[in-house]
C-alpha cells in the first residue's frame, strides 16, 4: 500500500502539498468530454507534461506515450504569491522591476516537477504544453506584462504558435537568471485577449461546451474568467473579483490548507463547521466563506445589505467573521455575478436558455452551490444545470499534449472569441451595483 512520505515535491502522487507544516488542499482532478487522441508527438516510447499556472496553484501532469496515460499528477501553491493575491499586484511588482524574479520562480517550480516526474518516468520529458492566464504566460515567458495592466490593455502576446518551441527551464543549481536548454519542446495554448487567458480556453476546450446548444462557463476565482456559447458566437470577459474567494483580504482568511474551516452550516438552529482534514480551526478558506455568509443570512445575522454590528464567531471555532470580511466578499460576488449577467444580455440569452452552467477551477471544484446561490453569487435558477468541472486548465491543457486534433480546435477557440470589455459596459455597472445586495 502506498503510504504518504509528506515530500510531494519529490513523489508527484497526491493533490496534497506541505506548506509551512500544513497540508495543502490543491487540484488536479477534473471532467472532460471525449476527443480522438493523437499525441502532438510524433516521438515513440516518451512521455509529456501539462503544466497550469494559476495565480494561486501550479498544476503538473505526467503522461506517457503513445498510450496516452496519466501517470502521475501534482497541485503546489505558486510561489509568486509573496510578490501579490492578484495579478494586477504581480503586473505591479513586475514593473518595478521584479519580472525576472517572477519568472524565475515559476520556472524553478515547473523544473522541480518536471524533475520529480523524469525521475518516476526514467527518462527526460518530450513535450510539454503549458497553460495560464495572458499575465502568468508573460511572465513565464519573461515579456514585460506592463501593457495589460494600462488602457488599452494590449498583450504583447496571445501565444498559441502554430510551432512547438525549444523550453528553456531554470537550473536550481546555478544562478536563477541562467538557463539551460531541455531535450523537449514547449507549446503555449492561445490566449484570448489580455484578461481571457489560455487557461480558459482549455477550459472550453475540455468542458465541451460548444458542443452544447447554449453553455456558460465560469471560473470563480482571483480573474472571474468566463464564457458564454450560444449557439453561434462564443463571448468572454473577466472581471476583478479580487482575492476573498482565496481566502485573502478576510481577517481570518487563509488559504485551503489543514485547519481551514472549509464547510459551515446550520443545524438546530446554530452554527456548525468541518475543517480541512478534521484538524483544529486556523482561519477559513474561501469555501468556508461563501457557507457561512449563507448560514449568516439564514439566522438573520446579516440583512441583505450585509450590515454587521459585531464580528461573528464561528460556532465554537475561535474564528471570526468581520464587517470589512462581508465587504469583500459582496464586491467579490458582485463582480461575479454582473459578469454573468452582463454576457447573457450581451447575447440576448435567459439563464432559462441555459442547457449547462460550467464551474471550473480549484476552488469552484469544493464550493456549494447552494450557498453560491444564496448570497447571489450565481442565479437560483441555474442550480440544477450546474457541473463541475474541476482543474479544467489543466485537464485541457492535457488533451492537447495528447490530441494534434485539439491543438488545433484550441486555436480556433482562440481566435473566434469576442471578449467584452467590462470597464466601459454601463449594463455591467447597474448590474455591479445590484448584486451588492444579498
Amino acid at each position: 500500500m502506498f503510504k504518504c512520505t509528506g515530500n510531494c515535491a519529490e513523489c508527484g502522487r497526491c493533490t496534497n502539498y506541505i506548506t509551512d507544516n500544513r497540508k495543502f488542499q490543491g487540484v488536479t482532478s477534473g471532467i472532460y468530454r471525449k476527443f480522438t487522441k493523437n499525441p502532438i508527438t510524433s516521438k515513440q516510447n516518451c512521455y509529456g507534461m501539462a503544466v497550469d499556472i494559476g495565480t494561486t496553484t501550479i498544476a503538473g501532469y505526467l503522461y506517457k506515450f503513445p498510450e496516452c496515460e496519466l501517470v502521475s499528477s501534482i497541485c503546489v501553491p505558486n510561489s509568486q504569491v509573496i510578490h501579490g493575491a492578484d495579478v494586477i499586484s504581480r503586473i505591479e511588482y513586475a514593473n518595478n522591476g521584479g519580472l525576472d524574479n517572477l519568472r524565475d520562480k515559476v520556472w524553478a517550480q515547473i523544473d522541480k516537477i518536471t524533475a520529480a516526474f523524469e525521475s518516476k518516468a526514467g527518462e527526460a520529458i518530450d513535450t510539454f504544453v503549458i497553460t495560464g492566464n495572458t499575465a502568468m504566460l508573460h511572465i513565464l515567458e519573461g515579456i514585460d506584462p506592463r501593457s495589460l495592466a494600462v488602457a488599452p490593455f494590449t498583450p504583447q502576446s496571445l501565444f498559441g504558435q502554430a510551432s512547438l518551441h525549444q523550453s528553456r527551464v531554470v537550473d536550481a543549481q546555478t544562478s536563477a537568471r541562467e538557463t539551460r536548454e531541455v531535450a523537449g519542446k514547449t507549446y503555449l495554448p492561445r490566449c484570448i485577449s489580455s484578461y481571457v487567458g489560455a487557461d480558459i480556453t482549455c477550459g472550453i476546450l475540455a468542458s465541451g461546451m460548444m458542443e452544447d446548444k447554449v453553455s456558460f462557463l465560469v471560473d470563480i476565482g482571483t480573474n472571474g474568467e468566463m464564457a458564454l456559447w450560444s449557439g453561434e458566437k462564443l463571448v468572454c470577459c473577466a472581471t476583478a473579483a479580487g482575492p476573498a474567494f482565496e481566502g485573502a483580504g478576510i481577517a481570518a482568511g487563509c488559504p485551503a490548507v489543514s485547519g481551514a474551516i472549509n464547510k459551515v452550516c446550520v443545524s438546530n438552529g446554530e452554527i456548525s463547521y468541518t475543517t480541512i482534514d478534521d484538524e483544529t480551526p486556523m482561519g477559513i478558506c474561501g469555501t468556508g466563506i461563501i457557507d457561512v455568509i449563507a448560514c449568516m443570512l439564514a439566522l438573520g445575522v446579516i440583512d441583505e445589505t450585509g450590515y454587521l454590528e459585531d464580528d461573528f464567531q464561528i460556532g465554537d471555532s475561535g474564528i471570526f467573521i468581520t464587517p470589512n470580511d462581508i465587504r469583500q466578499v459582496q464586491l467579490a460576488k458582485s463582480a461575479i455575478r454582473a459578469g454573468i449577467d452582463t454576457l447573457l444580455n450581451e447575447r440576448g440569452v435567459t439563464v432559462d436558455d441555459v442547457e449547462n452552467f460550467y464551474i471550473a477551477g480549484g476552488f469552484g471544484n469544493y464550493i456549494d452551490k447552494q450557498s453560491c446561490a444564496k448570497i447571489g453569487l450565481i442565479p437560483s435558477e441555474i442550480l440544477d444545470k450546474v457541473v463541475v468541472i474541476g482543474n479544467s486548465a489543466g485537464i485541457g491543457a492535457g488533451m492537447i499534449l495528447q490530441s494534434r486534433a485539439c491543438l488545433e480546435e484550441s486555436e480556433r477557440i482562440g481566435e473566434m472569441a469576442e471578449t467584452v470589455d467590462l470597464s466601459t459596459s454601463s449594463y455591467f455597472m447597474e448590474k455591479y451595483v445590484e448584486h451588492m445586495m444579498f
